[in-house]
């Protein structure tokens, strides 16, 4: 007796949903959740690193301080420098996660923005100087605050001269208690409560609220933010600066003042996405983007690797200023940006496919954020 067809398609749609539970129960063993990886880089990597940066940032409004008190002093304006690269280097490795609360905030126009705006900063000194943090929160651009700023004012060549105008320190010390402020109210969002009914921004985004972020949109937050992050070293920096674009060269692209600090800064933006990807390295049962993407494809997690120590090896090939290089030695910067390229290639290809990430718009879009 022939079997009828539609017990034939019956049986076949059982069996087939068999297979694909057994694979997906395989994939729930083999790798971990979304909301492990996601609990694991807030308290391993992201609250921790914006501990530091908070820390760093008292360090340097501290020494800013100081300086203001004796311009003159060639160690205060030493130490000063120094807290600067510090404080620096820990904001720009957590670019990485600058969601939630750093967009919330529009922290990026108090602490970072480029380009700043030297002739604007020095007119507005010659006039009508903002001397208190709360006068350079209200009453100036984005352009004439942030750490470019303070890099103007305390790297110039000729600054023990000028900082002895009490206004110009004033200023100084006015955007050091921003970056303090500032920084201690980002982590204060992302590891404490908010106030009555409102959990830290940390519970919301690991799902460990009440009322939460669903896990598969944080990813998609997560990966997207290292999408753009990439994008804007790129296609925005790199390649402009390489004249790449329509337009010819740009070196004005590289977010590097008086301090030549722009391969300290992009070293520290490139370790701290490898932060997001990997986890973090000494801690034990540390979970990244990466313990998703194994599970999934272990050839992809190990090309993400493999463009990873690429990129850093380009980036610790160069010496000194990033402009610099880009006019004197142009090679080991296109060694940097082919480096790069592959790296986000794979993320915006592989990883995003693998993961089904949905990638959104840039908080950023549009604007000059470095």
């Amino acid at each position: 007796m022939r079997t009828p067809p539609r017990v034939i398609i019956a049986a076949f749609l059982l069996a087939a949903l068999a297979v694909f539970a057994g694979l997906a129960a395989g994939c729930s063993e083999s790798g971990p959740s979304d909301e492990d990886v996601l609990a694991s880089l807030t308290d391993q990597v992201i609250i921790p690193r914006y501990e530091a940066v908070a820390e760093r940032m008292d360090a340097l409004s501290a020494a800013l301080t100081d300086l203001g008190a004796a311009p003159s002093s060639a160690d205060s304006l030493a130490r000063a420098r120094a807290a600067w690269r510090e404080a620096r280097a820990d904001w720009s490795r957590s670019r990485a996660f600058w969601f939630g609360p750093v967009t919330d905030r529009r922290s990026v126009g108090l602490m970072d923005w480029h380009p700043v705006e030297p002739e604007r900063i020095e007119a507005m000194l010659a006039t009508r100087p903002a001397r208190s943090e709360a006068d350079a929160r209200d009453t100036l651009g984005s352009t004439m605050r942030g750490l470019g700023t303070a890099e103007h004012l305390i790297f110039d060549p000729d600054a023990a001269r000028k900082l002895a105008d009490p206004a110009r320190a004033d200023y100084m010390v006015a955007l050091g208690d921003i970056f303090r402020s500032e920084s201690a109210a980002i982590l204060r969002e992302w590891s404490a409560e908010r106030g009555p009914g409102l959990v830290s921004y940390g519970g919301f985004f690991t799902g460990r609220a009440g009322d939460s972020m669903l896990a598969s949109a944080a990813v998609d937050d997560l990966v997207s933010a290292q999408i753009f992050l990439l994008k804007r070293i790129v296609d925005m920096r790199l390649a402009a600066a390489l004249g790449m674009l329509a337009g010819g060269a740009d070196l004005s692209a590289i977010p590097e003042g008086y301090a030549e600090n722009g391969a300290a800064d992009l070293r520290a933006e490139i370790l701290g996405i490898r932060d997001m990807y990997a986890g973090h390295e000494s801690a034990e049962g540390a979970l990244g983007i990466s313990h998703l993407v194994a599970a999934v494809s272990p050839d992809a997690d190990a090309r993400m690797t493999s463009h990873f120590a690429a990129a850093i090896a380009a980036i610790d090939a160069l010496e000194g200023s990033l402009t610099a290089a880009v006019i004197d030695n142009p090679a080991k910067v296109r060694a940097v940006y082919d480096a790069l390229s592959a790296l986000q290639m794979t993320l915006e290809t592989e990883v995003v496919s693998l993961l089904g990430v949905t990638v959104g718009f840039s908080d950023t879009d549009g604007d000059s954020a470095r």
